[in-house]
């Protein structure tokens, strides 16, 4: 043990604290993707399980345990890796995503069509909670949904409050499910997604909201939740939920995703993804 923190001593230098810094702001970011799912609690497990299997083999020099701790080191990421696959897709999404920001950092965005958008369901969502009709209105960014599309029914149809308003009437064959909105068009009605990987303390929430947390989760896109219980207006983005929402405030957040201005310009900030704008 001494040698080692000898050796380890001397390795350190100048050169080493960036590298350091480096480890740790990645650390940050991953622990922060997976704070709130089944992976935050595994993690923990899995390393208060190390820590203590290490103690125990370095304190009292069980040779079979330090063997297994050094050498089983491939085999245990593997595991991990299979484990932490759905968060580490999700990483992978929202790093290639980062890129596509990064790229284009000042970019504009189509103001008319994404004021039209917004108002639309801005509008929607208000006539429907005022009749208490449920409703999962998803809207497309940059990760494409078309595997989501697949599930339900093709309507490629000029999105308008109307519109929206038929399909999630009770009697609706479609009601139950979610509509997928990309730019103007309902892409599709009556898609399944899938359900939210939230620890325990959301299960309170039924399954509309689990549902819109779920696709928020693996993707980038922006869910519209309409209760039928209370008519409640909430919003689910980067796996966040925001509920209690009234028509003004749900319009200013989905304009402020949509990164809009009256110029149709973004900050460098508001250019950022918002996993990476979270103060």
């Amino acid at each position: 043990m001494l040698d080692q923190l000898a050796y380890l001593n001397s390795q350190f230098g100048p050169a080493a604290v960036p590298q350091i810094l480096f480890i740790a702001i990645l650390l940050y970011l991953v622990l922060g993707l997976i704070q709130g799912t089944q992976a935050d609690i595994l993690l923990r497990g899995v390393l208060f399980l190390f820590i203590v299997l290490n103690l125990v083999g370095r304190v009292f020099q069980l040779t079979l345990i330090i063997w297994v701790l050094e050498n089983a080191l491939p085999g245990i990421i593997l595991v991990i890796a299979i484990i932490f696959a759905p968060e580490l897709r999700r990483l992978l999404e929202r790093l290639g995503r980062t890129g596509g920001y990064i790229a284009h950092p000042f970019g504009q965005a189509d103001t008319p069509t994404v004021e039209r958008l917004v108002d639309d369901v801005t509008r929607a969502a208000g006539d429907l909670s005022r009749r208490s009709w449920g409703a999962l209105m998803v809207l497309e960014r940059k990760s494409g949904l078309e595997e989501i599309v697949e599930t339900g029914t093709r309507l490629n149809a000029t999105i308008s409050p109307a519109l929206l308003l038929t399909i999630f009437y009770p009697n609706s064959e479609l009601h139950d499910l979610a509509v997928i909105i990309r730019s103007n068009s309902v892409l599709a009605a009556g898609c399944v997604l899938p359900m939210s990987e939230a620890t325990d303390r959301d299960q309170h929430l039924g399954s509309r909201h689990r549902a819109g947390l779920g696709i928020s989760e693996q993707s980038d896109a922006i869910t519209v939740i309409v209760s039928e219980e209370t008519g409640g207006i909430s919003m689910a983005v980067d796996g966040k939920l925001a509920r209690h929402l009234t028509e003004d405030q749900l319009r200013r957040r989905l304009r402020a995703l949509f990164r809009t201005r009256a110029t149709g310009r973004r900050t460098f900030r508001e250019g950022l993804p918002a996993w990476l704008r979270r103060n």
